[in-house]
C-alpha cells in the first residue's frame, strides 16, 4: 500500500516538488525513522561462481543447501552483514573497499572450507520476487571465482573427500558439467544466471549450457 502512495506521489509532479520541500523540514532522526518505514526491505548476497574451463565442458561448483524444500542446490555464498555500527549515530571512516568480496570470502570458507581467489565481478542481480523464498527484496552480486591452490588440487580434495562441507546449511557439493545443470533442481536465481547469462557475460569459457 506505501509503495503504491510514493508511486502515485512521484508521479505527480507538482505534488511531489511540495513533499519534497515539506521533507526537508522534518528533523533528521525523524526523516530517518520515516524513511525506514516506508523503504523496500533488502537482503543483500554475494555469490562465487567456481568454474572451471580447463575440461570439456566446463564445470561449475554447485552445493546442496539443506534449508531449502525447492531449489535446493544452487551456487555457493551468502548474506552480506552491516558493518559494525549503530546506523543513527555517526561514525568514524567508512567501510573497507572490499566488504562485499572480504564478506563473499568469508562466507565460502566457513561454508565450504576452501579459500577462493575473487577474479572480478559477473553482475549485478535485482530480483524482487522468487519463487522459492518469496519474501523481501534481494540484491546480489555475482563474481567470477577460482580456489586457491587451482582446481587440479582442488579435484584432488573433492574426490577424497578432503574438503566436506562445514556448515550444516551445506548437504553436499559437486563439480558439475554445464551440459548437466538441468538434472538439478537449481535455485532460480542462480539457474538464471547459469543457464541465460553466462553464455553471455563469458562466451569464451561456457559452451553447450541447456
Amino acid at each position: 500500500m506505501f509503495l503504491r502512495i510514493i508511486k502515485f506521489i512521484e508521479e505527480q509532479q507538482y505534488l511531489h516538488k511540495l513533499l519534497l520541500r515539506v521533507w526537508r523540514l522534518f528533523p533528521p532522526r525523524l526523516a530517518g525513522f520515516l524513511k525506514g518505514l516506508l523503504a523496500r526491505s533488502w537482503v543483500l548476497g554475494a555469490v562465487a561462481v567456481i568454474i572451471d574451463d580447463s575440461v570439456s565442458p566446463a564445470q561449475v561448483l554447485l552445493v546442496e543447501h539443506s534449508y531449502r524444500r525447492r531449489g535446493a542446490w544452487g551456487l555457493p555464498g551468502g548474506a552480506l552483514d552491516s558493518i559494525p555500527g549503530d546506523p543513527t549515530h555517526p561514525r568514524d571512516g567508512g567501510s573497507p573497499d572490499d566488504v562485499i568480496e572480504a564478506t563473499l570470502q568469508k562466507e565460502v570458507m566457513e561454508e565450504l572450507g576452501i579459500h577462493v581467489d575473487i577474479v572480478r565481478m559477473l553482475r549485478t542481480d535485482a530480483v524482487p520476487y522468487i519463487a522459492e523464498e518469496p519474501g523481501p527484496y534481494r540484491l546480489t552480486f555475482y563474481f567470477l571465482c577460482t580456489p586457491v591452490g587451482g582446481f587440479t588440487t582442488f579435484r584432488e580434495k573433492l574426490k577424497q573427500e578432503e574438503i566436506p562441507p562445514h556448515s550444516p546449511e551445506i548437504v553436499q557439493m559437486k563439480m558439475v558439467p554445464m551440459d548437466r545443470l538441468g538434472d538439478y533442481d537449481l535455485f532460480s536465481p542462480d539457474g538464471r544466471l547459469l543457464r541465460d547469462d553466462l553464455a553471455r557475460l563469458l562466451p569464451e569459457l561456457v559452451t553447450g549450457i541447456n
